[in-house]
């Protein structure tokens, strides 16, 4: 799809998706200034939580007591999949 397309509301698909981007990039942030963990799936749908000090971990969520377990650690310390954002 052309990402130059212009949207009914008058943005290109390109402006939209760097809005989300930044939006979602926020919520990280903000949770992370909490000491809050962020879920995310990664391309084979595994389960990870991106971790305030930029590291990554593999969990696998119970959703009947709504805990996670950890599985194994993914990334060390500033070298998880969102890190980037600590060094903005």
């Amino acid at each position: 799809m052309n990402k130059n397309f212009t949207l009914t509301n008058g943005k290109t698909i390109a402006q939209v998706e760097q809005e989300m981007k930044l939006g979602i990039e926020k919520l990280y942030l903000d949770a992370w200034a909490k000491g809050v963990s962020v879920p995310y799936c990664d391309e084979n749908y595994q389960l990870h939580l991106a971790n305030p000090d930029g590291s990554d971990d593999l969990v696998d969520f119970d959703t009947d007591t709504k805990t996670y377990k950890f599985l194994s650690r993914e990334a060390e310390t500033g070298n998880g999949r969102f890190a980037y954002l600590l060094r903005q």
